[in-house]
């Protein structure tokens, strides 16, 4: 459907960002990374115990004993790798020690063994002498020491020299002993995991936090597929500068920030687009926030140049922008070239009205206007031209449509598919609470779906809502259950909020 416009005060747009502000996009210990990164370090400890006679004093957890038991186990481990590199974190984790050092001082240390320069290797299951690596890290190692696997007695002197880096003297040992028999006495009341969990989340915050910062963009995307829209033709896959737009190759000086979206990307090369930059702070990023804010007047200026009907849209969300980052904020939205600002949970109307705004027609408006009646290709086009919808526009998008398999298509009349169909009513649903909703008065009115995108108030009652969807859509016949569900959905997706 199209949808209403609103023209935003800028108490209103800070109003509403507040309202349906997404503070943050899951807890690290919810992630796969920090789940993998645990169960590494519990299979790690766990092969120490082995090797420690369950981390029995400070002389098992030496490396001398460490190496000898490794070395007589070594031919009957199945993936020596993955075995070693959760040995070697544990202990990495246990002394506080880096792979950024290591990687320097373990060639050092083969220097003295090794007088001549050169180590013995297993290169295509054949012995050999190799140049010692000016930079040996972690994951050449492991490399190195599984493929001398089947030749112990080269393997011991390289393998101990490696142990004694990183247990280079009691302290360490002490501390890889204490933690290793805090691990053990937990374990045997199953709360050996907690134990871990907090390292864990230390090691693999940097990791997440990088791959968080995508998740926004990701959503993003999940809802526009949902709209019918193609990955790498209505919009782009990866972050994208106008250089790439257009083809134009960068002068050596040539700088230009990356959009994380251009709408419509390849499928329409006249007419507007919109431009899209995200930024979601869970909490304080002031050094990256205050440089995103200086850089937007040059970077939008810059592709005015070479993109005049450019759209600026904000994709802008986050704890961090509600405390600390609110003056960056409120910058960001007061600037002339903003033309809009969507979050996480507002995207599904308002980014859409931004679409529709510049004349991009989706595949879902399309088959909202089967739905309500309009199945003949010549009635279908006189309803979206009377929504305002160019009619070469609206071509485009029923060859994109037809190209992509979207709608069924016989005797010039247009049907939905039946896959489609669960998704398409959702939004019919979400499209009757914003163009048939009102401002509520909340102090009296109860049970109200609200939507973002106008007034902070405003909603439709569920009664309400049955009633304009009826009239809308009279062909569409559902359940109550069919309803609810479709209801809750929207609810549970926090695309409307039920109060």
């Amino acid at each position: 459907m199209k949808l209403k416009r609103h023209k935003y005060t800028e108490k209103e747009k800070l109003s509403e960002f507040d309202r349906w502000i997404t503070p943050s996009l899951g807890d690290i210990k919810d992630r796969i990374e920090f789940k993998n990164v645990l169960a590494g370090l519990e299979d790690g400890f766990d092969s120490l115990s082995n090797y420690t006679n369950v981390f029995f004093d400070l002389e098992t957890c030496s490396s001398y004993h460490i190496a000898k038991s490794i070395i007589s186990s070594i031919s009957q481990i199945v993936d020596i790798q993955n075995h070693l590199a959760n040995m070697f974190n544990a202990i990495l984790l246990s002394t506080g020690k880096t792979d950024n050092n290591l990687k320097c001082q373990y060639p050092l240390v083969l220097n003295k063994l090794y007088e001549s320069g050169e180590i013995p290797a297993c290169q295509n299951g054949k012995l050999t002498l190799i140049k010692i690596p000016r930079v040996f890290d972690l994951d050449k190692v492991i490399k190195h020491f599984e493929t001398l696997s089947a030749y112990q007695d080269i393997l011991a002197p390289q393998l101990k020299s490696y142990l004694d880096l990183l247990l280079s003297d009691e302290q360490y040992v002490s501390q890889l002993y204490s933690l290793g028999t805090s691990y053990f006495k937990l374990k045997e009341n199953g709360h050996s995991s907690n134990l871990l969990a907090s390292i864990a989340i230390f090691q693999s915050r940097g990791s997440i936090t990088a791959k968080a910062g995508h998740e926004p963009e990701r959503k993003l995307r999940s809802y526009m597929t949902d709209w019918g829209l193609s990955a790498g033709t209505d919009y782009n896959d990866d972050d994208i500068d106008i250089y790439e737009l257009l083809g134009i190759k960068k002068k050596k000086n040539d700088k230009a920030r990356k959009y994380d979206f251009i709408v419509p990307f390849r499928s329409k090369s006249e007419g507007k687009k919109l431009f899209v930059q995200c930024q979601f702070y869970a909490g304080d990023s002031g050094s990256v926030s205050h440089k995103v804010v200086d850089q937007t007047d040059a970077s939008r200026n810059h592709t005015l140049k070479f993109y005049p009907n450019a759209v600026f849209v904000e994709y802008l969300d986050g704890a961090g922008y509600f405390s600390s980052l609110n003056g960056d904020l409120k910058k960001m939205l007061a600037k002339k070239t903003t033309k809009a600002f969507i979050q996480v949970k507002t995207a599904p109307v308002k980014f859409r009205r931004e679409l529709q705004d510049i004349d991009f027609l989706t595949p879902l408006e399309i088959e909202h206007a089967i739905l309500a009646g309009n199945k003949a290709e010549t009635e279908l086009v006189d309803f979206l031209q009377a929504q305002g919808y160019d009619k070469e526009e609206i071509f485009r998008s029923l060859d994109a449509c037809k190209e992509a398999n979207l709608l069924n298509f016989n005797n010039s009349n247009y049907a939905i598919k039946e896959e489609r169909r669960d998704i398409i009513i959702k939004y019919c649903f979400l499209d009757c609470i914003a163009n048939f909703g009102h401002s509520i008065n909340v102090s009296k009115e109860k049970g109200i779906l609200y939507v973002p995108g106008f007034l902070n108030n405003w909603g439709i009652s569920q009664t309400n809502l049955l009633e304009v969807f009826s009239r809308e859509f009279p062909d569409i016949e559902l359940s109550a259950k069919d309803i609810l569900e479709k209801i809750e959905w929207l609810i549970d997706n926090e695309f409307v909020i039920l109060k």
